[in-house]
C-alpha cells in the first residue's frame, strides 16, 4: 500500500480518503502519468487533432484506473502502474469514461478490499450518500451506488450502521433517478466494446484468487486479507458487466479507462509475475 503523509489527526475526518504522498515512488508515477495523460491530450487539441476527450477526463480517468489499481492489487504497485497507459489508450479509443460511477467503484473497491482499516467517519458516510444523490441522475449510477453498498457491507463491522447507510444511499439513489427522470437505453456495443468487454471479463476471471497480502491496511490496524481483496476484484469485474448488461455500450465505456483498465493492470502483473519478479514501483 502506498503510505499517506502523516497529517495531524487527519484519520477524524475521513478514512476513505488517502494523500498521495509524492515521496513514495508509485504515487510520483500516479501525479506523472495523470499530468502527462492531460498534456498529451491538450497539445493534441492544440495541434488540431481531436482525440475524443478533454485533458481534464484524460487525466482523471487515468488516475482514477491507477487508483483503483491499488485497491485490487496493494502488495504490487506495479498493476497500477501498467494499469495508466492501459487506461489511456481504452479512453482515446472508446472516449471518456464516467468519473462518477468510476469513483463509485473505487470507494466500494477500498471498503471491499479493507485496505482502510479506520470504522468509516461522518464525513465518510456523507460522501457516500452525497455521492449516490449524484449517480441518481446518471444512467449507469446503480452500478456505482451498487459498488459503494456492497463495500459498506464488507466494511462496516455494525450491521445497524450499515444498515442506516445502504438504506440512506439507496434512499436518495432513488430519489434522485425519480427527479431527474433518468431514461434508460440498450446499444449494443462496436468491434472496439466487445474487445474492451472481453478484456475486462477475462482480466477479471485471471486475477481470482488474490494471493495473501502482506500490505498493512492504511491505518496500521492489521493486515489486508486476501480473501477481502479476492472480493474486491470480483465486486469490479462485476461491476463493468453490470453496465454493459444496463446499456450495452455506454455502460462499457463508462469503465472502460478505469475500472477494466486497473483489472487489466492486475492481469498483466500477475502473468508478468509468473515468467521473472516485478520490481516495486
Amino acid at each position: 500500500m502506498a503510505p499517506s503523509l502523516d497529517f495531524a489527526n487527519a484519520e477524524r475526518w475521513s478514512s476513505l480518503a488517502r494523500v498521495v504522498d509524492p515521496r513514495t515512488r508509485s504515487n510520483r508515477l500516479a501525479i506523472g502519468g495523470t499530468l502527462t495523460a492531460a498534456l498529451v491530450v491538450g497539445l493534441l487539441l492544440l495541434l488540431g487533432l481531436d482525440a475524443g476527450l478533454s485533458p481534464f477526463s484524460a487525466a482523471i480517468g487515468v488516475f482514477l484506473a491507477w487508483a483503483i489499481g491499488r485497491e485490487l492489487d496493494p502488495d504490487n504497485p506495479a498493476a497500477a502502474a501498467i494499469a495508466m497507459p492501459v487506461s489511456f489508450g481504452l479512453l482515446v479509443l472508446l472516449g471518456p469514461s464516467s468519473l462518477l460511477v468510476s469513483t463509485g467503484v473505487l470507494l466500494g473497491a477500498r471498503m471491499t478490499a479493507g485496505t482502510v482499516g479506520s470504522p468509516l467517519r461522518p464525513l465518510d458516510i456523507a460522501g457516500i450518500i452525497g455521492l449516490s444523490a449524484l449517480l441518481g441522475a446518471t444512467t449507469i449510477g446503480v452500478v456505482g451506488v451498487a459498488a459503494m453498498i456492497v463495500g459498506v457491507f464488507f466494511d462496516e463491522p455494525r450491521r445497524s450502521r450499515s444498515t442506516a447507510i445502504i438504506a440512506a444511499s439507496t434512499t436518495v439513489f432513488v430519489v434522485a433517478a425519480l427527479i431527474t427522470g433518468v431514461e434508460w437505453s440498450w446499444t449494443a456495443p462496436d468491434a472496439a466494446g466487445w474487445a474492451t468487454l472481453v478484456v475486462g471479463a477475462v482480466a477479471a476471471v485471471a486475477v481470482v484468487p488474490a494471493a495473501s497480502p502482506s500490505s498493512l491496511c492504511d491505518h496500521r490496524t492489521g493486515p489486508v486479507r486476501g480473501e477481502r481483496v479476492t472480493a474486491a476484484r470480483g465486486m469490479a469485474g462485476i461491476a463493468v458487466l453490470a453496465g454493459f448488461a444496463l446499456a450495452g455500450e455506454a455502460g462499457i465505456v463508462a469503465l472502460a479507462g478505469t475500472a477494466v483498465a486497473a483489472l487489466a493492470g492486475t492481469a498483466i502483473r500477475r502473468m508478468l509475475s509468473y515468467r521473472r519478479p516485478v520490481p516495486s514501483v
